[in-house]
């Protein structure tokens, strides 16, 4: 017999349906478990002001024990992006995505399993499937946003925002401009489909990685209204796995690495090297947020000693129809011994919104270098407060990690000090074999004191403490003092400050301590600063990131 197990959830009651002693998928997975078994179809609704609106359809099925949700005008019902990327010349982008379909009932069919159906359209029986054509999820009015969606716990808003309003052509959905997909601007350029499925009893059952497939798409060169080209779906779904893989199955020498954050969700990054037969070789990386509600702010690439970087880019879907994220693109910078993206600020209270690789969406980072390729370390910075710190994973790096192995990176925007630019901090030397390294603070203004603090934590914290600067550091702070070679440093005519520090003797505010193995360690300085009135005031540098081997 089935055992039942009672739901109350919203006010409201059900009966849920366990697996029989049979299972209907193979494998099978326990509790309620949605998976994207077809991407069916594309619809193209045409261009507006050179912007195209796509939608796609999807058959999501339930490959879990459990009866899977499906109730219309409450939180427990599933949730559709959808997302298209192309790819082109070893580089994978994303050109566009859409505002979220709210499932309003289900079927009961077999695409994936023999279904045991639920007799009902406010569940997904075990093994069923439900088929959403493209114009369902093209229908503006069905549409929400991504932003009152938390896609690890599948919790999110209802009413949603801008429920049952519709727009032009390109309202809500797919956005992709048609310059992105024209044939004489790309003529080599492939393109695929993905769509992702968020509910919150499916995450609730810990089923939230696999509910990502994608598939190709076909352009034909011909045209809708507006100039949108039209894209048809070719080949078969790969289910449960995001578009990255696409890159992977269609270019060789493709590293994809999954990034399980502790606690929380998934970022799935990929790497490729393009060699240009020329002496230089491009660099290529996307990263997709699978289910992170902490998002990531910034990115950081190790280049080895004497490589030249040039040509470096960055791109991301824009946000549309109402989001309230930001599009101001990520600042790269370049220290020598890393390369580096990162958002504008930073997350604080007066900038939740700002640009961050939030969940559904994949960003695409690049640079030329004359250096060849070997396996090395990426670290990817969380954007969200309270999460556990930077992401370290494999990619493929300009000639190495540097010296030792140590990954020297910079991380959280500066504001300007007094002379009207922010004052950096570096590390020029690291030598972990004799347990020294030297920081050095430059851009600071003349003849003045300052010291440099260290944490195991990141922060941002605006104006901290009455400065014009930003704090980068959290947890427990502690200033580098005589036992690491200085203390209050003054930074003379040149306006630079260095400290020779004993990696044996770093202080806490309680303690002197060891950096360890595999220890990733934060530095700043701060510094004493002249306002325009001449006033004395102070500010911050930015944050360097050290991760010891």
């Amino acid at each position: 017999m089935r055992s039942l197990l009672t739901v109350a959830a919203a006010g409201l009651t059900g009966a849920l349906v366990q697996a029989p002693t049979l299972a209907q998928c193979s494998p099978q997975s326990s509790g309620a478990d949605v998976i994207v078994g077809s991407v069916n179809g594309i619809t193209n609704y045409g261009a507006i002001g050179g912007v195209a609106g796509y939608a796609l359809g999807t058959t999501s099925c339930n490959v879990g024990d459990a009866e899977l949700l499906w109730f219309a005008n409450n939180t427990n019902h599933p949730v559709i992006g959808q997302n298209i990327y192309r790819l082109e010349n070893g580089r994978f982008e994303q050109i566009g995505m859409s505002w979220l379909k709210h499932g309003f009932t289900a079927l009961q069919q077999g695409l994936c399993c023999s279904c045991i159906s639920s007799g009902t359209g406010s569940r997904l029986g075990v093994g069923c499937s439900d088929p959403y054509s493209s114009g369902l999820n093209g229908s503006q009015g069905g549409l929400g946003p991504r932003w009152q969606v938390n896609a690890f716990t599948g919790a999110f808003s209802y009413p949603y925002a801008q429920q049952g309003q519709s727009g032009d052509r390109a309202f809500k959905r797919i956005q992709v401009l048609n310059t992105d997909v024209d044939p004489a601007l790309h003529p080599t350029a492939q393109f695929f489909g993905e769509s992702q499925y968020i509910a919150p009893d499916d995450a609730a059952a810990g089923n939230g990685l696999n509910n990502v497939s994608w598939r190709r798409l076909s352009r034909n060169g011909s045209t809708g209204a507006g100039g949108a080209f039209n894209l048809s779906v070719s080949g078969s779904t790969s289910r449960e796995e995001c578009a990255i893989y696409a890159w992977e199955d269609n270019t060789p020498g493709v590293v994809v690495s999954e990034i399980n954050v502790p606690g929380e969700g998934q970022f799935v990054a990929g790497s490729n090297v393009v060699d240009n037969l020329d002496g230089t070789w491009t660099y290529n990386y996307a990263i997709f947020n699978n289910t992170s509600d902490f998002s990531a702010d910034s990115l950081s690439i190790p280049i080895a000693s004497g490589a030249t970087i040039f040509d470096e880019g960055f791109s991301f879907p824009l946000y549309h129809s109402g989001e309230p994220y930001t599009n101001l693109p990520w600042t790269i910078s370049n220290n020598g011994s890393s390369i580096s993206w990162e958002t504008v600020n930073g997350y604080n209270a007066a900038n939740d919104t700002a640009n961050a690789l939030r969940w559904g969406t994949t960003y695409s980072y690049w640079f030329t270098s004359n250096t060849p390729p070997v396996s090395g370390l990426a670290v990817l910075g969380l954007f969200k407060s309270g999460n556990p710190g930077d992401q370290v994973f494999d990619v493929l790096v300009p000639d190495g990690t540097g010296p030792g192995g140590v990954i020297v990176t910079n991380y959280c925007q500066a504001n300007p000090n007094s002379t009207l630019i922010p004052t950096s901090i570096d590390a020029p030397s690291v030598d972990v074999a004799n347990r020294s390294m030297v920081l050095e603070a430059t851009d600071m203004p003349a003849n003045q004191f300052g010291f440099f603090l260290t944490s195991l934590d990141t922060d941002f914290v605006v104006n901290a403490g009455f400065s014009s600067g930003n704090l980068c550091l959290g947890g427990q702070i502690g200033r580098m003092l005589a036992g690491s070679g200085g203390a209050i440093i003054n930074s003379g005519a040149t306006g630079t400050m260095t400290l020779g520090v004993d990696l044996d003797v770093i202080p806490t505010p309680s303690s002197i301590v060891s950096v360890q193995p595999g220890e990733t360690r934060y530095f700043q300085a701060w510094h004493r600063d002249l306002s325009g009135l001449g006033t004395q005031t102070s500010n911050f540098s930015n944050g360097l990131r050290v991760i010891f081997p």
